[in-house]
This record gives C-alpha cells, sequence and structure tokens, in this order.
C-alpha cells in the first residue's frame, strides 16, 4: 500500500533586503513524515536544508535561516479536490496549483 499524502503546502520565501513572501515552492507531505519539494533548480537545496532543519509547526509559524524567511501555507481544500490524499493525485493537485498561479510556480511545468 502506497504512503498517504498527510498534507501539501506551498513555501512562500521572503529574501534578504526584500519585504515580499513570494510563493517558492510546493510541498508534499507524506504520512511517513518524509515530504517533496518542486521548486527551481537552483533554489532546490537551500529550500530542502530549511525543511529539514525546522518543525512543520515552527514552518507554519514562519521562521528565518540564513537571512531568509520561510513559511509554509497548507493548499486550499478548494485545490485539493477528492482522494486527493493518494499519491497517485498529486500530479493533478499541481497542475491545479500551476493554473492558479503560473507567474510563481513555473517550475511546476516540468512535473505535469
Amino acid at each position: 500500500m502506497a504512503t498517504k499524502v498527510e498534507d501539501i503546502f506551498v513555501l512562500s520565501v521572503e529574501e534578504p533586503g526584500d519585504y515580499v513572501f513570494e510563493p517558492s515552492g510546493v510541498v508534499v507531505l507524506y504520512s511517513n513524515k518524509k515530504f517533496q519539494l518542486y521548486s527551481t533548480s537552483a533554489n532546490h537545496n537551500r529550500f530542502r536544508a530549511a525543511l529539514n532543519r525546522f518543525s512543520w509547526t515552527e514552518l507554519t509559524k514562519g521562521v528565518v535561516w540564513k537571512d531568509a524567511e520561510y513559511r509554509i501555507t497548507p493548499v486550499e481544500d478548494s485545490v485539493k479536490q477528492t482522494d486527493w490524499e493518494d499519491p497517485q493525485q498529486v500530479p493533478a493537485v499541481l497542475q491545479r496549483l500551476y493554473n492558479m498561479n503560473p507567474k510563481y510556480l513555473f517550475f511546476l511545468e516540468r512535473h505535469l
């Protein structure tokens, strides 16, 4: 049996010297507490390090690490749809997220 999806988050990052959180990644959290990060290749390792360093609760509130602020927000239920906990439905959720905000979530296009 495949591991179920526990939650899906949008990772927003406020870069040093900036005053705006920009959607910069999508995080799929599985019930076994492992996660999958979708982001630009250039930022993937930095974002992954931040996600590994802090708890999900801390990340939901927002954390500062290496001069940037990171915050995750759960994806709205309207985006998830029925059976979104099934790992096979993740591409459909990513497609809906991309369609809602292609300017910031352009990196999702290569996964669709």
